[in-house]
């Protein structure tokens, strides 16, 4: 994880690493995105919306494949 500090002007600069992964060169336009904690950098050229749909795919690593089957399984509640 890389830290990154905001100046007192409120600008951030991002690393080198970052630059090269995601091919962003100077003025280059950026959208951005926060979902709770989360902020999300995007180039700009993606279509613009708020919508959280936009980001199919970006937690795709994270995501727990379920079948038809468990999806549509009844829930049992139990009173605690």
């Amino acid at each position: 994880m890389t830290t990154l500090f905001i100046s007192p002007q409120g600008q951030i600069t991002l690393p080198p690493e970052v630059l090269q992964i995601n091919t962003w060169k100077g003025h280059t336009k950026l959208e951005m995105l926060c979902i709770g904690d989360t902020v999300v950098l995007r180039p700009a050229h993606h279509q613009k919306s708020d919508d959280i749909s936009d980001l199919g795919g970006f937690f795709k690593d994270n995501a727990i494949a379920l079948t038809t089957e468990q999806l549509c399984k009844p829930v049992e509640l139990s009173e605690e």
